[in-house]
């Protein structure tokens, strides 16, 4: 294959088909989209229309479940549709434009059915009980009506739900302009690359040039793209603020306690699991600056500066791999899991559920999205190195939990909280990372893979968590009726960056603080804390299913089967391990600390040589 020319980034046209997704499955075209856009719509009349006739009878609370149920079903079919569209090139206003008409039709939805909840929450339980006797259909919905009314507290009068279902597209506002500015229109300066040629950067580029072995590379990178932010702080520190006082305005309406009791009320996830995590990833933070004080001694740094954090510590031995290679790779490590597992598993690798490339104007970065009756599409920036087979593995998980949740519930529970979705995905990337280490017994190949999996602890729950921190710390401060200014982000992050990465770390304070403003989820109200909490309970998980047998591998199948059959605590504690406890966050740490013995070791057996 002849090297790809990093000068200008590919156009779509460019991109081989058969890397790149086949969205026909959702909707042939266009014209498609939009009657099916024109059926939403017609039925938005009908579904306001059933307002007041929930507790006429059980008859009228099973049609009113099911007609909402069924147009919320086929509204999340135009809007996936629209949102995957306009992320394969974000510069085609026409697709924005139909992304935008989704999103308000989602809204207008929420207004017809805004009545849908507080009237059921005003049947008292004796005359939900009898209707549940009567109706033998709405046994399906036992935990869907036990879900909506433990929010009886939290919810409103219907005048009041419909004007705050009419804020919603309001309150989706500051992201959606950092999305159009973080995507489609900020452009970064060429740098130069490891031979000097002036290479046009990009965030899937920049990933690559942050683990560079020439530091001159690393740090110009680092620079440019974090300047490239920096020119914009102010602007960015403005949508931050207002997505902020967003969520303020939200949880003080819906009379939470605050932002975050807000944000995890909907997963039924207690909040003391969210100060458990900081108060033991903390606890952990020394064995964290002892990996800092060995990759300093490694890299042989005077000083270990934030650029040189990314860079691997055992370059010869890191192995690559192409994409194709990676799908092999992917389904031999995925192998324990087994049959019924793998084969959907080479499905999606060869049915085109992946967009594997990166082109001008696509949204960065990586997910999975797909709704119950569709494929789980899977967008990718591939740009060829290992941690882009870790994506894929991750992504893979995404879409086999969705897989196998749809396939197995009906639609109103076939969906899943993230709290559990980064449960499957962090699964198969530790299955990929033990598959990579058992078929070597090479040193160098060794040491490389004791780095990455290091690394892929920092980032997942140690990163992870320094942001759940400085999600909480911008929250209070909106709580308090402060203003996040550009300033005030900077200090914020400074701190934190500071505790946890520790005295060894030389920080470049001004580029560094400003990392808070490239981070896309800080827009997802309370969303990054769970990639470290799931990150832990996959690490006992995999441990369980390899030492275990038929059981232990049906008990986490069966966690991926039950979608949002249950609120995601129990359903991990009935896969075996239990998140209210720090017991799954101190598991991780000693798994780390026991990568830097035998990292270590195997340094020492080198340097005796």
């Amino acid at each position: 294959m002849a090297a790809a020319d990093l000068s200008a980034r590919r156009e779509r046209a460019d991109i081989p088909e058969d890397q790149t997704w086949d969205l026909g499955r959702i909707y042939p075209d266009w014209e498609a989209w939009e009657r099916d856009f024109a059926v939403v719509t017609a039925e938005l009349e009908a579904v306001a229309a059933l307002s007041g006739s929930l507790g006429r009878s059980a008859a009228a609370l099973l049609e009113a479940t099911e007609r909402v149920l069924d147009a919320r079903h086929r509204l999340e079919r135009v809007h996936v549709y629209a949102h995957l569209r306009s992320d394969e090139d974000t510069r085609i206003g026409a697709h924005t434009e139909r992304k935008g008409r989704a999103d308000t039709l989602g809204v207008r939805f929420a207004e017809a059915s805004s009545w849908y909840d507080p009237e059921l929450l005003d049947l008292d339980d004796a005359a939900l009980a009898v209707f549940r006797a009567a109706e033998p259909g709405l046994a399906l919905y036992d935990h869907h009506f036990a879900d909506l009314r433990r929010s009886r507290p939290h919810t409103l009068p219907p005048s009041e739900e419909a004007l705050l279902a009419a804020a919603g597209q309001i309150s989706r506002g500051a992201a959606t302009i950092f999305g159009a500015l973080d995507n489609a229109d900020l452009v970064f300066p060429a740098i130069r690359d490891e031979a000097g040629r002036e290479v046009a950067l990009t965030k899937a580029r920049y990933q690559k040039f942050s683990r560079s072995r020439d530091r001159r590379v690393r740090e110009e990178n680092f620079r440019v793209f974090l300047d490239t932010y920096g020119r914009h702080r102010n602007t960015l520190a403005a949508t931050l603020d207002a997505n902020v006082k967003s969520h303020v305005f939200f949880a003080r309406a819906r009379r939470h306690a605050g932002t975050l009791e807000a944000a995890l009320h909907r997963s039924a996830v207690p909040v003391p699991v969210y100060h458990n995590l900081v108060a033991a990833v903390r606890a952990q933070l020394p064995l964290v600056h002892r990996y800092t004080r060995l990759k300093r001694r490694v890299l042989a740094l005077e000083e270990l500066r934030d650029h040189d954090l990314t860079a691997p510590m055992f370059p010869d031995g890191e192995p690559t791999y192409t994409y194709e290679e990676s799908c092999g790779l992917l389904r031999e490590a995925l192998a324990p899991l087994g049959e019924e597992y793998l084969e959907v598993v080479r499905r999606g690798l060869s049915d085109r559920w992946i967009d594997v490339h990166e082109n001008a104007g696509k949204r960065s970065g990586a997910y999975s999205s797909g709704i119950h009756g569709t494929d789980p599409y899977i967008l990718l920036n591939w740009s060829g190195q290992l941690r882009d087979t870790f994506t894929l593995a991750h992504e893979m998980g995404h879409s086999l939990h969705s897989w196998m949740a749809t396939h197995s519930q009906p639609y109103v529970y076939s969906d899943y909280p993230i709290f559990t979705a980064e449960v499957a995905s962090t699964f198969n990337e530790l299955l990929l990372q033990r598959r990579l280490l058992a078929a070597t017994a090479d040193p160098a190949r060794r040491l490389s893979l004791l780095d990455n999996h290091l690394d892929q602890i920092l980032g997942t729950v140690v990163r992870q968590t320094m942001f759940a921190e400085f999600e909480l710390a911008v929250h209070r401060i909106g709580e308090q009726d402060g203003t996040l200014t550009a300033d005030r982000l900077d200090e914020l992050y400074l701190g934190l960056l500071r505790d946890y990465w520790g005295p060894e770390v030389v920080l470049d304070e001004a580029r560094s603080a400003r990392t808070w403003s490239r981070v896309p989820h800080f827009y997802y109200n309370y969303y990054v804390y769970q990639y470290a909490t799931a990150f832990s309970a996959s690490t006992a998980l995999v441990r369980r299913v390899l030492e275990g047998g038929e059981t232990e591998r049906g008990d986490y199948l069966g966690f991926l089967r039950s979608g949002c059959s249950r609120h995601p605590v129990d359903t991990l504690l009935r896969a075996g391990v239990d998140v209210t406890t720090d017991e799954p966050v101190c598991d991780v740490f000693l798994v780390f600390g026991a990568l830097m013995d035998e990292m270590e070791a195997l340094l020492a057996v080198e340097d005796r040589r």
